[in-house]
């Protein structure tokens, strides 16, 4: 169920859709960043390279989506508002992206982890434009998820607008040591930035306000576990 490029880069101007996200944990972004853009979680693991495990990783072996990129096309965090479940780094990129035809682009009616296997492409994806406006506001945003299929290569970061990370405000005490999670998280990321890549100097620290539950969330509905998977 590929789109067409330029007829779903208009759709997105029509919609006033002019970003794309991407989340992921600070290990899977530490390796995005090293090979200069994302990568599915097929190519990652093809390449030998170093990603974070997801809950879906079998499943989505199954339902053939292992090799693919997904993106949303609304900052998650910001909606709901509460954190992002992929992970703290959120990627933000530019809608241009859209327009290259070597990005095979399908679009989910559903989360995959909601998925049954019997179920056709034509129940999972929207198959074509048409279909897309249609049903557009008939679904929630959230499960209209991009995919960038068959996925081997670097998504390139020259397409990035900035990237953003959550500060938990945890401290942890790490062989007699205070650990401060977001500036240990920071300097990680730091340390493979060279002062030629694309990200440099794109890096944000999430500011939310009262109304967000992610603060409360990470302070009292994570483990130090679930923190140190998710930042460190």
């Amino acid at each position: 169920m590929r789109l067409n490029n330029k007829e779903l880069y208009e759709f997105f101007v029509d919609k006033e859709i002019p970003t794309l996200y991407h989340a992921n944990t600070v290990t899977t972004s530490i390796t995005y960043i090293e090979q200069y853009g994302l990568l599915s979680r097929g190519a990652v693991e093809k390449m030998g390279l170093t990603q974070t495990s997801q809950n879906s990783d079998e499943i989505d072996k199954v339902l053939n989506v292992w090799n693919d990129v997904f993106l949303d096309t609304i900052d998650l965090h910001s909606f709901f508002p509460r954190q992002n479940y992929y992970g703290p780094v959120l990627f933000e990129f530019d809608r241009e992206l859209i327009k290259d035809e070597q990005f095979e682009i399908w679009i989910t009616k559903n989360n995959p982890i909601n998925w049954k296997k019997e179920m056709e492409d034509s129940d999972r994806y929207f198959i074509n434009i048409q279909d897309l406006r249609e049903k557009w506001e008939t679904i929630p945003r959230q499960r209209k998820m991009i995919t960038i299929r068959n996925n081997f290569s670097p998504i390139l970061f020259n397409y990035a607008r900035r990237v953003i990370v959550d500060d938990p405000k945890r401290t942890f005490i790490e062989d007699g040591k205070k650990l401060h999670v977001f500036n240990q998280s920071v300097k990680n990321i730091k340390e493979v930035l060279s002062p030629e890549h694309p990200l440099k100097g794109k890096f944000m620290t999430r500011n939310c306000q009262g109304f967000c539950y992610c603060t409360n969330n990470y302070l009292y509905q994570h483990s130090v576990t679930d923190i140190k998977k998710l930042f460190l």
